[in-house]
């Protein structure tokens, strides 16, 4: 059962879905970025995935995109009580901890098998509590114990800047936008180290203050932008008559695939992928505001699974190659082959995954937590 997210006044299921498409994308655009690489340059079907499937960077900041603005969207009538503060943080632990830390747990298992290291079990317990592992490079600071556990750490920490900034209640937005100035501009300013470049940052010598101090959580204040431009109904109005137009709405939805496939300021950071994404997401979030959009249900359950199909992929296709390898078969003789066996399982294993982790262990969770 989806969690309904109501955009506009009246509650419209195709509200909820067109954020739900746009996750769906996301997902599979980093999956299939990560998975390609089953498929020797020479092979069937590697160079058309080339083209189609070549920046992972953007799934991720489309992802970071919309955290932003959830964010705003859940907590826009939150009077900000020490118990409603206490609420959003567990709801935003269940959400997204148990799954990342069953998934982790199982895929180091599987990596590891029967020889683990000191410094592997260092590792893992800093993944599991969204710890960068290195100093460098930026902005992954070490890949996880799950490779995409390094994004999850940046959405963390996003969620403990909007805990921080509820605790002034009315004054949260603006709290959040001086905690994020002095993070993201004025320490770098000090430094002698300002970039928009969040490849390029500097290494403080502290990798959590590298962390927080990349500009790729610019992404997720662009989100919060368009959340508080929502939020105000005169402001949603004008830009959900604006991008009501479809030549409009074509128009910003083929630049930004524009820049997706071209490759065109690729890069992490607020003047890159972070700008396509946040046009991208607008234009379908206040196209289909008031709008009875039906959107194909599949592509709706590819958003519903979308979290699990980001942590899944790497697991999925490290199993099928240990298996393979145990099992005498040749792992990249048929590239194309494991590459689509993988896809398909990760479809599988994430709705599993969904069914029985995102929801069942959470609603577990919520039956012995307080305040639910």
């Amino acid at each position: 059962m989806r969690r309904e997210i109501n955009i506009g006044q009246n509650p419209i299921k195709s509200k909820i879905d067109s954020i739900q498409v746009l996750r769906g994308v996301a997902a599979m655009i980093v999956t299939i970025y990560h998975l390609k690489s089953f498929i020797a340059i020479d092979q069937p079907f590697r160079r058309e995935l080339d083209f189609f499937f070549d920046s992972g960077a953007a799934g991720v900041n489309l992802f970071f995109v919309i955290s932003g603005f959830i964010m705003v969207y859940i907590t826009e009538k939150t009077p900000g009580s020490y118990e409603d503060i206490y609420k959003f943080i567990i709801k935003r632990f269940i959400r997204i901890w148990p799954t990342y830390a069953v998934i982790t747990v199982i895929y180091f298992v599987i990596r590891y098998r029967s020889y683990v290291t000191i410094p592997e079990i260092k590792d893992l317990a800093m993944s599991l509590l969204f710890i960068p592992i290195d100093y460098t490079p930026p902005p992954f600071y070490g890949y996880a114990t799950l490779p995409v556990g390094w994004s999850l750490n940046y959405e963390i920490y996003f969620y403990a800047l909007i805990t921080v900034s509820l605790l002034f209640r009315r004054l949260r937005w603006p709290v959040f936008f001086l905690l994020t100035i002095v993070t993201l501009v004025i320490i770098p300013i000090l430094n002698g180290s300002y970039t928009l470049d969040a490849a390029r940052t500097e290494n403080y010598g502290h990798k959590y203050l590298n962390m927080i101090t990349n500009p790729i959580i610019w992404s997720f204040i662009y989100g919060v932008v368009i959340g508080l431009l929502h939020s105000n109904q005169k402001v949603r109005n004008v830009l959900a008559d604006f991008f009501s137009r479809k030549w409009i709405f074509s128009t910003v939805v083929v630049l930004a695939v524009w820049q997706y496939l071209s490759g065109f300021f690729g890069g992490q950071g607020p003047l890159q992928w972070a700008i396509g994404a946040s046009a991208l997401f607008s234009a379908f979030l206040f196209h289909h505001a008031g709008r009875h959009t039906q959107f194909p249900g599949w592509l709706v359950k590819l958003g519903d699974i979308s979290y699990s199909i980001y942590l899944l992929h790497v697991p999925v296709s490290f199993t099928l190659t240990v298996l393979f390898q145990k099992l005498g078969y040749p792992i990249y003789g048929s590239g194309p082959a494991l590459f689509f066996l993988s896809i398909s399982l990760t479809l599988i294993a994430s709705h599993l995954s969904y069914e029985y982790l995102e929801i069942r262990l959470s609603n577990f969770m919520k039956r012995l937590l307080p305040l639910f």
